[in-house]
């Protein structure tokens, strides 16, 4: 299987250096023209205003959160891809316990880790929270439910919204990750994740209206690509690098004006796009800590956060969501924090070499590990293990992950003690 899908990626980065494919400069060219209607009415939202806030992680922490859940009267809704924090959750629960209606939505088989949902629902058990697993199985609906947003009393005055990057977990608020997020008042933005939200709680589909607004997944390609293709110089931080042959072609034309960072732990296909990219003379970084977790999108005039990684599977099968803004303000705080990092990143060499994607073979450079992740987490940063084995610790039952860099001890899920070679 890894080898398949290493020889597409492998077909692809050779067709977007030599020009093969769907994607002519013909037909790149319509496609931005097609999305670029939508991009503008997308940005004229209210949140272009000081109704919205930037957030970065590890700088804001989890404050924003708890103080959002603090403040909510009637109505608290959720979506997180992850939802293990322990402050969060114990935030809700008490939100909830004083009658706030509290609507949560995690995924229900996060990609390599079920026992992150064992958690989350045990976590929630007793309490007065309404916890719903998706996706929902209808014709039309998504494959993964990859969003992360609350919503707080949306159908108010005071009516409040987070979205980004952050998954609800220890490693977004704890200094392990990079993250960016937006807080807003803005009721189009408050009212269209809200319309969201009560979709996917009704397992119904969406609708158009919340695009006018949001940039939302299934169907954000095109909105994404007429931003990446839009004059100027444009700054990019994305976890992953997938099958995104429009998006990769729209940032070959900006050549060196074109930025982008990714975490030192690339996956194997990921490290041929980004090779592909440096050739076409795309600059490219890559930062070993903290995680790059962050997916941001910053053009000329427009700034992008949300939770929508690179590739098409994340832009039209998954449920994601995004906001654009032109808000000055959050342009620069954004390209700011981007420019911080980038001088920290190790400049990308045309000779890099390409991972296998399994551990151990770096022992000196794996990146920190934090106790409480959970496995899908470990996986990303140190790849699959070449072992696994089972004990059992003062009477806990352990799952330990094996790798010629060290050891990998779990209970529950999560990460309990690291062992290093």
């Amino acid at each position: 299987m890894r080898s398949t899908a290493r020889l597409a990626a492998l077909t692809l980065a050779g067709c977007l250096l030599s020009g093969c494919g769907t994607v002519s400069a013909a037909n790149l060219k319509a496609a931005v023209n097609t999305a670029t209607h939508t991009l503008h009415q997308i940005t004229k939202t209210p949140a272009s205003t000081a109704s919205l806030h930037w957030i970065s992680e590890p700088e804001a922490g989890i404050s924003p959160w708890l103080r959002a859940i603090a403040q909510a009267h009637h109505t608290i809704e959720v979506n997180d891809y992850l939802l293990t924090d322990s402050r969060l959750i114990q935030a809700l629960r008490q939100a909830a316990q004083r009658g706030v209606t509290v609507q949560v939505i995690i995924d229900g088989k996060p990609y390599g880790d079920a026992s992150a949902v064992r958690q989350t629902r045990a976590a929630f058990a007793g309490s007065r929270v309404h916890l719903k697993l998706a996706p929902p199985r209808f014709e039309g609906a998504y494959a993964y439910d990859h969003a992360k947003y609350l919503v707080v009393d949306p159908e108010t005055s005071h009516g409040l919204a987070i979205l980004g990057s952050a998954n609800g977990t220890a490693s977004a608020f704890t200094g392990y990750n990079l993250e960016d997020d937006f807080e807003t008042t803005a009721p189009s933005v408050v009212g269209a994740l809200h319309q969201v939200f009560t979709a996917d709680w009704q397992n119904r589909l969406a609708g158009l209206a919340p695009r006018g607004t949001l940039v939302l997944s299934p169907g954000a390609e095109p909105q994404l690509l007429a931003l990446l293709a839009s004059p100027g110089p444009v700054a990019v931080m994305t976890e992953e690098l997938g099958s995104a042959q429009s998006l990769y072609a729209a940032l070959m034309t900006h050549r060196s004006a074109a930025r982008v960072l990714v975490p030192a732990s690339l996956s194997t296909e990921g490290r041929i796009y980004a090779t592909a990219l440096a050739a076409a003379g795309v600059q490219i970084r890559t930062l070993q800590s903290p995680y790059v977790h962050a997916k941001l999108i910053v053009t000329k005039t427009r700034t992008f956060v949300g939770s929508q990684n690179f590739s098409v599977v994340s832009f039209n099968d998954n449920r994601e969501v995004g906001l654009i803004t032109r808000a000055a303000r959050i342009h620069a705080q954004a390209l700011a924090w981007f420019n911080a990092e980038w001088v920290r990143a190790t400049p990308w060499g045309h000779t890099a070499p390409i991972s296998s994607g399994a551990s151990g073979s770096s022992s000196g450079t794996l990146p920190y590990l934090a106790d409480g992740d959970t496995m899908t987490q470990v996986q990303t940063l140190w790849g699959k293990p070449a072992s696994i084995s089972h004990d059992v610790y003062r009477g806990t039952p352990e799952t330990v992950w094996h790798y010629s860099a060290g050891t990998v001890y779990f209970e529950h899920g999560l990460v309990s003690y690291v062992q290093r070679s």
